[in-house]
């Protein structure tokens, strides 16, 4: 092959891979399109344990399954519910989110046998106890889909994490919402899977951190196995770790309703 020959393949290919992208949109664009044709899934179910560990290293355990199912337009929707311990069995919380519009989400508590929707206010507070907000797990669950309307993207540089190459890309949202004032992910550059999350409040300030690592291959999609968020203000963390995931068992949408978090597991 002449040397012009190959000056040309290695342009043709660096053009067609993610690191050929210039911009984050285009990296975003990138991602969005392989989980909508060779990483698309209709729904999902995992089973998973939380350890919610303290700044003083006190520890709590929780055991739950959840469910998840895609709509079209970007929405979805996901139910939570906790098998363990006993003190936290039968607690629910269902979740509709759309990444352009108001989310949504419901909380069932047994002891008071009742469904109370979380105010907007309230998403910004602990989930159950760890060191996610019911705010975090929409945006961790959305951003991929969020368009130039949602937030401004910027790509900030390329930079390795745990010997992967990563493009970091930086999250600004318009709504005013959304609780923090910046979001930093880290993408991976061969395969677009997201590995980090660093989310700063409105005072431009470190406020947590989520690691995604464990990734295995479910069928024909790359997915994380353990979660570990951080909270950078005041020393606690949580860890989560699946032990089974299951894609496209064909739930019904009847699971996704308040009566569904009355009836419980």
């Amino acid at each position: 092959m002449s040397g012009r020959m190959i000056f040309l393949t290695v342009v043709a290919c660096l053009a067609a891979s993610p690191a050929g992208a210039t911009s984050a949109r285009e990296l975003l664009d990138q991602t969005r399109r392989m989980n909508q044709t060779t990483r698309t899934w209709n729904d999902r179910t995992q089973h998973l344990s939380l350890r919610i560990v303290d700044r003083l290293g006190g520890e709590r355990q929780r055991q739950l399954v959840m469910h998840f199912k895609r709509y079209p337009e970007d929405r979805n929707r996901s139910v939570v519910f906790f098998e363990a311990p006993t003190e936290v069995r039968g607690v629910s919380v269902l979740q509709w989110t759309d990444p352009h519009a108001k989310d949504e989400q419901w909380l069932y508590l047994p002891a008071l046998k009742r469904v109370r929707q979380i105010s907007a206010a309230a998403k910004h507070e602990s989930f159950v106890g760890t060191d996610f907000s019911y705010d975090d797990l929409a945006v961790i669950s959305e951003i991929t889909d969020w368009s130039d309307a949602d937030a401004a993207t910027k790509l900030l540089r390329d930079e390795p994490l745990d010997g992967k190459p990563c493009h970091v890309i930086e999250f600004t949202p318009a709504a005013k919402d959304v609780a923090y004032g910046k979001i930093l992910t880290w993408l991976t550059s061969d395969d677009l899977v997201m590995l980090k999350f660093e989310m700063y409040d409105k005072d431009n300030q470190l406020e947590k951190v989520l690691t995604l690592s464990d990734i295995r291959e479910v069928g024909h999609i790359p997915t994380p196995y353990r979660w570990e968020m951080k909270n950078q203000q005041n020393g606690s963390h949580t860890v989560v770790e699946f032990t089974e995931i299951k894609y496209d068992t064909g739930l019904s949408d009847e699971m996704f309703t308040q009566r569904a978090l009355e009836h419980g597991l």
